[in-house]
């Protein structure tokens, strides 16, 4: 059990717990850990999340899903973001998901588990769907749908820094422009070995950096040792360097996901949550506008940020979009991005302890802003207490892919 101490930094700091990515699912934990009265340090590149998947991605957040670690997880923390939504921007407008005559059956066979758990759905005919979203006017392919009113939308970016205010206020301390370049996980304490920028890097450098495992010669800073009790790996997309370091083999993988910002002047859905339609797009009103994103089936894997604009939209978002909706006819295009999703085998987060001392929350494979809540209360117990508490992510050990125990997805895009 890891009690409320310090163990003495070079740096005159004192640790329980180092916290490598401090993006939404990172400053969760560090939050989690400094009401258990843990002492934290949480270290990132890139505090602003320029490249991060907490800033890139579309804002849903949902405990629909057919695995009940990732039901249980994600209720959790709509509780929590329930008691907080004026401050996040937490609108619970609801999930539609519209299925087709493959899906439709593996929908219907797992309600029973989801209202088990409690999460509140209900399955809708497709008369209902244009009922419920007369803008939905092209019922072609629809054979059901599930609604669940407590699924909704979030702003990420306030999120994290609701986390990150709540964590210093228990004493955490976050520092920017940090590159591991070691860990050595000990008997007695994890010593890790830091570079720190002297000065704010560009894009190209920071991709440069997270993806060649090394600073570029044309960076100037300086290296300092972090001594702790345990550490963290949350680095999202970027852990596998970091897991390189420890030993530990990497399951999950980059993949680009691409999200449109397009206009209907005509067309408001603002009385709307997400809505996701049999094609695999999916869209929800953004202010004056519309977000919409859709995954590529064949996308390669990678460290890939190109957003193909204007010529992705057209291909793939608009002709999916103008099939389910008469009234998207003279949608068009405004901006979008790309940010990367760290997809696991089953498509569920590594979380748990990956060695002694050596602690993991990753691969949420699109799930991060969701879960990341429940994601870090579990993991803090852990931590503090060598057991999980009233959250359990045993399902979600590394361990369960060499037992031949996935924990699969399918309900994902």
């Amino acid at each position: 059990m890891i009690e409320p101490g310090s163990i003495e930094l070079a740096t005159g700091e004192h640790f329980d717990v180092c916290i490598v990515g401090a993006g939404i699912v990172g400053s969760s934990i560090a939050m989690a850990l400094g009401e258990r009265r843990l002492h934290v340090a949480a270290v990132d590149l890139d505090l602003s999340g320029r490249l991060s998947s907490s800033e890139k991605n579309a804002g849903g957040v949902r405990a629909t899903w057919w695995q009940a670690v990732n039901i249980v997880l994600c209720r959790a923390s709509i509780e929590y973001y329930q008691r907080i939504a004026s401050e996040v921007g937490f609108r619970q407008k609801g999930y539609l998901w519209l299925y087709d005559a493959a899906t439709w059956p593996e929908a219907l066979a797992h309600i029973q588990l989801q209202r088990h758990l409690g999460h509140r759905i209900e399955t809708l005919s497709p008369i209902d769907v244009g009922r419920r979203v007369p803008e939905i006017d092209r019922l072609d392919g629809i054979v059901g749908a599930t609604f669940s009113p407590e699924d909704g939308l979030i702003n990420p970016n306030l999120l994290k820094q609701h986390y990150r205010a709540e964590a210093l206020r228990r004493g955490a301390q976050f520092l920017d422009r940090v590159y591991v370049t070691a860990i050595d996980a000990g008997s007695d304490a994890v010593r890790i070995e830091c570079w720190r920028s002297d000065d704010e890097m560009p894009d190209a450098g920071l991709i440069r950096l997270l993806t060649q495992d090394a600073p570029g010669e044309a960076e100037t800073g300086h290296l300092f040792t972090i001594t702790a009790k345990a550490v963290v790996i949350a680095s999202g997309a970027w852990s596998p360097h970091l897991l390189r370091l420890l030993g530990l083999e990497n399951y999950s993988e980059p993949v680009r996901r691409q999200v449109c910002l397009v206009d209907n002047r005509t067309t408001n859905l603002d009385r709307y949550g997400m809505i996701v339609d049999t094609s695999g797009v999916y869209f929800h009103n953004e202010g004056p506008h519309i977000l919409a994103g859709y995954s590529l089936p064949k996308e390669p894997p990678g460290y890939h940020f190109n957003y193909d604009g204007d010529a992705f939209f057209q291909a793939e978002v608009w002709p999916r979009m103008y099939a389910r909706m008469g009234c998207m006819e003279r949608l068009r295009h405004i901006s979008g991005w790309a940010g990367l999703y760290e997809v696991s085998p089953d498509r569920s987060a590594v979380i748990g302890c990956g060695a002694p001392r050596v602690f993991e929350a990753h691969s949420f494979s699109g799930r991060g802003v969701m879960q990341s809540y429940g994601a870090g209360q579990a993991l803090a117990d852990l931590i503090a207490n060598e057991r999980y508490g009233a959250l359990d992510a045993t399902a979600l050990s590394r361990d369960r892919f060499t037992h031949g125990e996935p924990v699969f997805e399918a309900l994902h895009i």
